[in-house]
C-alpha cells in the first residue's frame, strides 16, 4: 500500500498563478534564465535564483537567500498557506497529449522500503546536497514525478475531479494548457487515499535524487511518520497517461577513425541498412547519422535476460560506443551529449553539420513496461534513457517542511 497524505500547500493565487510557475532552472539556458528574472519579479525563479547576480557566496548562503526570498513571496502574497491539508490534481493538455495526475505528500517510508521501485542510480554527494538544500530552505518544490501502473479507477476519480471548475487555466508560450483542482474535503480526500492502499507499488519516472535526498534529511531529522519531513511531494501520473520519449546520444569524436572507416566498422555490429525519415529504429536497433547519412544498425541478441540489457541505450553502450569509440564512461565523457528526443531526429542532423558532433544515435523510446520490467528486477537503466512528461511547474505547489 501506498501512504498518501494531503497537505498545506503554498501556493499562488489563481491571478498569478501563470507568472509564478517556472519550468526547472535547468531547462532555460544561462540567456533565457537571465531575460526571465529581468522580465517576471513573480516568476518562482526569482526564489531559487536568488542570488543570481553573486559569485562569491558559500553553498550555506545561498540556501540562505533562497529562504529569505521564499519568505518575501509570502509576505508579499505572492504565495498563499491554504488554511487546512488538500490534494491537487494537475492537467497539462497540447496538441499532441494530455496528462493529470495527483499531486499529494508521500510517506519516505514507501521509498526505503521499496513500494517506490527505482530505475536509476543516485549519486551519494547529490543525495547529500539535496538534502542541505531541503533543510536549509525548508521548503519542497519539485515533485517527485511517479507512474501508478494500470491506475483506470483514478483516472476515474481525476475525470470526476476535473469535471469541476478549475482552480488555475492558463497556457504558456510553448502551448501548453495548464489545470489545476484542489480536493479539501475530507470525504473525497479519504477516497483517494483508500485507492492508494491498494496500490503495491509506484515507479519514479523523474526525480530519483529529489526521493533519495528526501529520504537523507529524514533520516537525519528523526522524522516521525506522518511529520513534514518523513514525506516528499509527489506528482503521481496513471501509467496511460505518462509520456516517455527517447534520448539520443551525440558525440563528438570518432575515437581516431574517419567517418567512413567507422561506418565500415557499424557493420562489425550486425547488419547496416538506410534509416528511412520519419520511420522510428526497429525493435532490437539504433539509427546513426554520420557523414551526412541515416543508417540503421541492427544489434546482437542480449548476452542475458535481465531486462536492461535488452535496452537499445544498453546496446548501443556495448556494442559502438565502448568498443569502437572508446567511451566507458556515459556520465562524465565530455564527448558525448544527451539530446531530448523531443527536439526531433532534424537536432542531431544539425549538431553533425555544425561541427558539434561526428555521428549521433537515435534511439527508440522505452516504453513503461520495460522501465517497470527494470525497477521490478532491481536493476537500473543506462544514463539518460527517457525524457518523460509532464514536467509540473515549479512553484503552483509547495510542500512546507516545517510543522504547521
Amino acid at each position: 500500500m501506498i501512504h498518501l497524505r494531503p497537505f498545506r500547500a503554498w501556493r499562488p493565487p489563481p491571478h498569478l498563478a501563470q507568472l509564478v510557475g517556472s519550468r526547472s532552472f535547468l531547462q532555460y539556458s544561462v540567456e533565457e534564465l537571465r531575460a526571465r528574472l529581468a522580465g517576471n519579479p513573480y516568476s518562482f525563479l526569482q526564489i531559487v535564483h536568488a542570488d543570481h547576480d553573486r559569485t562569491d557566496l558559500t553553498r550555506e548562503q545561498h540556501f540562505d537567500a533562497v529562504r529569505a526570498k521564499f519568505i518575501a513571496f509570502t509576505r508579499s502574497g505572492i504565495l498563499l498557506r491554504e488554511e487546512r491539508p488538500a490534494l491537487y490534481v494537475y492537467e497539462q493538455s497540447t496538441g499532441h497529449f494530455r496528462s493529470c495526475g495527483l499531486i499529494a505528500a508521500v510517506e519516505v517510508e514507501d521509498y526505503r522500503e521499496g513500494r517506490i521501485k527505482v530505475h536509476e542510480h543516485t549519486l551519494p554527494a547529490r543525495e547529500r546536497l539535496f538534502a542541505d538544500y531541503l533543510e536549509h530552505t525548508g521548503i519542497n518544490a519539485e515533485p517527485v514525478l511517479l507512474a501508478c501502473p494500470g491506475a483506470t479507477s483514478l483516472e476515474g476519480d481525476l475525470a470526476r475531479i476535473t469535471g469541476a471548475p478549475a482552480l488555475f487555466d492558463f497556457s504558456t508560450v510553448d502551448r501548453v494548457r495548464h489545470r489545476f483542482w484542489k480536493v479539501e474535503d475530507p470525504e473525497g480526500i479519504r477516497h483517494l487515499q483508500d485507492r492508494f492502499k491498494e496500490v503495491a507499488a509506484l515507479y519514479i519516472a523523474d526525480g530519483h535524487h529529489r526521493c533519495a535526498s528526501s529520504a537523507v534529511m529524514a533520516q537525519r531529522a528523526h522524522a516521525a511518520p506522518g511529520s513534514p519531513k518523513a514525506g516528499f511531494l509527489a506528482f503521481i501520473v496513471p501509467e496511460r497517461q505518462l509520456h516517455i520519449y527517447n534520448f539520443d546520444r551525440a558525440v563528438k569524436g570518432l575515437n581516431g577513425l574517419s567517418p567512413d572507416e567507422f561506418l565500415r566498422a557499424l557493420e562489425r555490429v550486425g547488419p547496416v541498412a538506410e534509416a528511412y525519415p520519419g520511420k522510428s529504429p526497429a525493435p532490437g536497433c539504433v539509427q546513426v547519422f554520420c557523414a551526412g547519412r541515416w543508417l540503421e544498425v541492427k544489434f546482437p541478441p542480449p548476452a542475458t535476460a535481465a531486462p536492461a540489457d535488452a535496452l537499445a541505450a544498453e546496446l548501443l553502450n556495448k556494442h559502438i560506443l565502448e568498443p569502437l569509440l572508446g567511451i566507458s564512461e556515459l556520465r562524465t565523457d565530455p564527448r558525448v551529449q544527451f539530446v531530448p528526443g523531443t527536439l526531433g531526429r532534424h537536432t542531431l542532423e544539425e549538431m553533425v553539420a555544425s561541427g558539434k558532433a561526428d555521428a549521433a544515435f537515435h534511439l527508440a523510446a522505452v516504453t513503461f513496461g520495460e522501465l517497470r520490467a527494470v525497477a521490478d528486477s532491481g536493476t537500473c537503466m543506462p544514463p539518460k534513457s527517457t525524457w518523460i512528461e509532464p514536467k509540473l511547474r515549479s512553484g503552483l505547489t509547495i510542500y512546507s517542511l516545517e510543522e504547521a
